[in-house]
């Protein structure tokens, strides 16, 4: 196998996994610290960082950038990319999630995540759990247990990332936004202001409260981010704004951001009001 590197951003519960698995099979890895909405373009010193290496290829976790993997290969370092979002002319779409794309790239079965001392039924939950929530959980036959246990699961990857203290936070952030939410047609409309996203605690919260997908518009002023979840509304969306779709079909989200039209609440209602609310 060619000297390979990774390049992945510690930005949620996906990206801790592979981190965990690429640190097991001795990976060498570039960890971005970039939020979400990460892009290779904006990382400092990245082709130096890969060219000094000595990797032949370069395996790139969520990271879009166009010009800089142009710029890798031009070195003669392949590029691999592992994506499945949609980005505005960009589309990277998979029916993987990215951790699932991950072990079959590097070949890593159930016998062999167990080799590694990860329970698969665990790590296979985390990028389920990625694609389509609790929901895909669910259609791939996970027990309401077992659903629990990833989602604890969950919590423990973010560890080194997040302190449990300010987990507690978001997760009081997140049932003060579900307290103040607004009920928009056949949508529940929460606002928060904090810098970190709320939609993992809010979508755990309506899987405790109503067990089934609910449509849902998170405005995330804190981060400048606007979401709708869980509504087949979604590819609408992204045709008419552009932004990012995620997850499984029916989730959308838009970045503000200087330069870029801006999508406000307001603005958004106005669409879906006018072209698909009936």
């Amino acid at each position: 196998m060619k000297k390979t590197i990774l390049i992945v951003p510690a930005n949620d519960a996906e990206a801790a996994m592979i981190l965990r698995l690429a640190k097991a099979i001795n990976l060498p890895t570039i960890i971005s610290g970039q939020p979400h909405g990460a892009s290779l373009d904006k990382e400092p010193n990245i082709i130096k960082k890969v060219v000094a290496s000595g990797a032949q290829k370069a395996v790139i976790v969520e990271m879009p950038g166009i010009k800089t993997e142009k710029q890798l290969l031009k070195k003669g370092i392949e590029v691999k990319i592992i994506d499945h979002h949609s980005y505005k002319g960009l589309n990277r779409k998979k029916n993987k999630s990215s951790l699932e794309q991950f072990l079959s790239i590097f070949n890593l079965d159930d016998q062999k995540i167990k080799d590694l001392s990860f329970e698969p039924k665990l790590v296979r939950g985390i990028a389920i759990l990625d694609r389509g929530f609790v929901w895909a959980l669910q259609k791939e036959n996970y027990s309401q247990e077992e659903i629990k246990q990833v989602l604890v699961f969950r919590k423990k990857l973010m560890r080194p990332f997040i302190d449990p203290s300010e987990e507690k936070k978001y997760e009081q952030a997140a049932k003060e936004a579900w307290g103040k939410r607004q009920i928009w047609n056949n949508f529940i409309i929460t606002s928060s202001r904090v810098k970190n996203g709320l939609r993992p605690f809010l979508s755990e919260l309506i899987f405790k409260k109503f067990k089934k997908p609910i449509p849902l518009i998170l405005n995330e002023l804190g981060r400048n981010v606007i979401l709708v979840q869980d509504s087949p509304e979604a590819e609408r969306l992204f045709k008419e704004f552009g932004g990012f779709t995620f997850g499984d079909k029916g989730n959308w989200g838009y970045k503000n951001e200087s330069g870029k039209p801006e999508v406000t609440l307001a603005k958004l209602k106005a669409f879906l009001e006018k072209k698909v609310i009936k």
